[in-house]
């Protein structure tokens, strides 16, 4: 359906174009560094670029924020990385086919979700799990950075044989590629901390390409990504087998869930801070048409990003014109600077990324959920524990699975309290001190919870 005039005019509100220019070419100007990086920790580097095209331009034209942009973000190239890179046996090409189908298949979910109108199914991750998630994503992308951080071949195993695995291999680090790493790490920190509308990452992708180019860095042994081809993405179906098919189902369920409700969170957050309205049914529309779009580019899953869309609006972006200038510019540097990446180091990009996983811890969240109700803490450090140690979905699954049961705890033995009326006219739990005054003749009794099977003997019970 075509959207009526007044909400298309502001998602391209013309009365901020020049702001938006400015900004969509800021916006690109970092969406190409960290998308590489994305692709690179996926394993097809070329696909985190992609995945900053055709995807951006179909958000911006069916969602219903007017900043948010929806690109390759840390936790789908993760998600790729432990979930599809088994099944891909050291196969780019394979492995780039396993990630454009997943994609395909999430936005086919999402799409389904749209015409159910399921949107509410945002609200299956609670904060609590998004907490945990997010903080074992950072801990993931750190421990698998490290390696390339030190110029040390990346160690077969999972996270949590990481650290010894470095420990072995400590002898054989690589000081220039350390130097390279930390130098991006600092500019990038530096930038975030002194000049928040510069774009730090972008500056530490420019300064190490030009370092390694004119100091002939790579010849030193510091290692630089594999090359990247030049041009824009044919559109091209992803045929796989029956088994592949079945293999890949459960990784776009957990992504479509993971991609609509990170999305709906940053969507509302940014919409509230610039007084606007976000249609939850309408986004799973979008996110649902965007991720086909990435399946028939070759390209990574997507989902909102926080970064880009936090610099969007702090460069004075304000519609989705800002969105289409920043594709623009990564359609640009496609066609035009490819040649540029085959001088950037695997150390910068490991930079990008751990400053990305940095950015994703926010120990205060946990001091909240402990002051809010100590079962959610619970929930995020088990959800946290589950990434790390079985990986992305398992510890989605094992965070969800953990709300559910204290969900239904929580209706089984709800709060209950004998109630009494104070002197304003208000009625209180009588264990209150000072207590109401009790109400001659009548017993009010107040059942925290609907009244249902799991808890119609409690409820019996406690009326006796």
């Amino acid at each position: 359906m075509t959207p009526p005039s007044g909400r298309f005019q502001r998602r391209f509100d013309p009365r901020h174009w020049l702001s938006d220019l400015l900004a969509g070419i800021v916006v690109g100007a970092v969406t190409v560094p960290i998308n590489l990086a994305y692709g690179t920790l996926a394993g097809v580097p070329v696909a985190g670029l992609y995945a900053g095209i055709l995807p951006i331009l179909v958000y911006a034209l069916l969602g219903s924020s007017r900043q948010m942009i929806v690109t390759a973000d840390a936790a789908l190239a993760t998600v790729v990385a432990l979930s599809l890179a088994p099944l891909a046996g050291g196969d780019p090409a394979r492995l780039m086919l396993l990630a454009s189908a997943t994609a395909l298949l999430a936005g086919g979910i999402c799409l389904l979700g749209h015409l159910l109108r399921l949107g509410f199914a945002a609200d299956l991750l609670s904060k609590p799990v998004m907490v945990g998630f997010n903080h074992g994503l950072a801990v993931v992308i750190l421990l698998s950075q490290l390696p390339k951080l030190l110029g040390l071949p990346s160690p077969h195993g999972g996270s949590l044989e990481m650290p010894m695995a470095l420990w072995q291999g400590r002898g054989s680090a690589h000081l220039l590629d350390l130097g390279v790493g930390l130098g991006s790490i600092a500019l990038i920190l530096g930038c975030r901390r002194f000049a928040p509308r510069v774009p730090g990452q972008a500056i530490a992708l420019l300064a190490a390409v030009l370092l390694t180019y004119f100091f002939a860095l790579d010849r030193a042994g510091v290692v630089v990504v594999s090359a990247v081809p030049a041009g824009l993405p044919t559109p091209m179906l992803p045929w796989l087998s029956w088994e592949d098919a079945r293999a890949i189902l459960p990784v776009a369920l957990a992504v479509s869930l993971l991609t609509f409700s990170d999305s709906t969170i940053i969507a509302r957050a940014f919409a509230a801070r610039n007084r606007y309205r976000i249609n939850a049914n309408r986004e799973l529309l979008a996110l649902g048409a965007a991720n086909i779009a990435a399946g028939l580019t070759q390209a990574l899953p997507v989902g909102a990003s926080g970064s880009r869309t936090a610099v969007l609006e702090a460069s004075g972006g304000r519609s989705q014109t800002a969105a289409l200038v920043a594709a623009v510019v990564v359609i640009a540097c496609l066609v035009f600077l490819t040649d540029f990446f085959r001088f950037l180091p695997a150390a910068a990009l490991a930079g990008i990324l751990i400053t990305a996983a940095l950015s994703l811890i926010d120990l205060e969240e946990f001091r909240r959920i402990w002051r809010f109700g100590r079962i959610g803490l619970v929930g995020a450090l088990l959800t946290l524990a589950g990434v790390v140690a079985y990986g992305m979905i398992e510890g989605i699954a094992l965070g969800v699975l953990f709300s559910m049961l204290n969900l239904l705890h929580s209706l089984a033995f709800p709060d209950d309290a004998v109630l009494g009326e104070h002197t304003t006219g208000d009625y209180a739990d009588l264990a209150l001190s000072p207590p109401p005054r009790s109400v001659a003749g009548l017993l009010i009794y107040r059942f925290g919870a609907p009244l249902i099977f799991v808890n119609s003997g409690r409820f019996r019970d406690r009326i006796e």
